[in-house]
């Protein structure tokens, strides 16, 4: 009986482990709606610039849409992708710090954003004992394109080709044109409620930190515009010169050669805000059947 001991173990655990091997896992799949918001140079609040929600400006507050699927992995962790669009704007008209304000800049690009979250959930939307509502964290990393414009004449001009703070001039070797796209790091929370239909309504927020200064087409410090006279024709000069400056130069104790026009020390970010996500939840059962431990059936 004792030879036969070892055999009946291994025999008995290879039952439990394939009796309890049922698991379930869930998907979602669906779209965001929620509103954008651009804090950089140009963007943020009437004040001076605070720290990511502190510094936001309802007046250029542009609405966003994305799509999104997710996958939950192992309980409470799931990868979800995130597509979004959007547009973002910045004027320092709006601004009642001296400095913004006289130096009268503004923009506006059009944002595509793609991103892979991790997820947290606290309470899990599937199984037998699943719960309804829960509340969620995530983090990410992901790819904007991006693409500054200003306003010149009537006329929405791509900035980025202009080189206004000087790139691509032999006087600035230094400042070299700038990709319009960047990576970006989103991180956020919100709550969501499953339904008894699968249907899942929820709410989430989150903040983008960028490795780009340039979103705003705005980071360094002036050019002499002289150098621009002496690379582009004159017409495209005046225009790359009046883009560059749109101060009226009347308080040089504010704004002069070579000052700052930007902080190259701030990377941009903006919000992606009041995102009402409707998706679609599958359950999952991956559980044994004859001849393996292991299927998987969606419902």
């Amino acid at each position: 009986m004792k030879r036969h001991l070892p055999v009946l173990a291994v025999i008995l655990l290879a039952t439990g482990v394939c009796s309890g091997q049922t698991k379930y896992r869930d998907a979602e799949v669906g779209i965001n709606l929620g509103f954008s918001n651009f804090l950089g140079d140009l963007g943020g609040s009437r004040m001076e610039g605070r720290a990511l929600w502190w510094d936001i400006d309802p007046e250029v507050t542009r609405p966003a849409i994305g799509v999104i699927y997710r996958q939950e992995v192992v309980p409470h962790i799931s990868v979800r992708l995130n597509a979004y669009y959007t547009q973002i704007r910045g004027a320092d008209s709006l601004s009642e710090n001296d400095f913004r304000s006289y130096r009268n800049l503004s923009f506006k690009s059009p944002l595509t954003e793609v991103c892979l979250y991790v997820d947290y959930t606290l309470r899990r939307l599937t199984g037998p004992n699943r719960e309804r509502f829960t509340p969620f964290v995530y983090a990410g990393a992901g790819m904007c394109w991006f693409n500054p414009q200003a306003l010149y004449e009537g006329q929405w001009v791509e900035l980025q080709p202009l080189g206004t703070e000087g790139q691509g001039l032999p006087q600035y070797p230094d400042r070299q044109p700038y990709a319009k796209y960047t990576f970006v790091f989103p991180f956020g929370g919100g709550i969501k409620y499953l339904t008894r239909s699968n249907w899942v309504f929820g709410m989430e927020t989150a903040s983008r930190l960028s490795l780009s200064d340039y979103m705003d087409d705005v980071s360094n410090s002036y050019p002499n515009p002289d150098y621009f006279f002496g690379f582009y024709d004159p017409a495209t000069a005046t225009m790359v010169a009046a883009l560059s400056d749109m101060s009226d130069h009347t308080r040089p104790d504010l704004i002069s050669l070579e000052t700052g026009r930007g902080n190259p020390k701030n990377r941009d970010a903006y919000v992606l805000g009041g995102l009402f996500t409707i998706t679609y939840h599958f359950d999952q059962v991956i559980r044994p059947k004859p001849g393996s431990c292991f299927f998987k059936e969606k419902r």
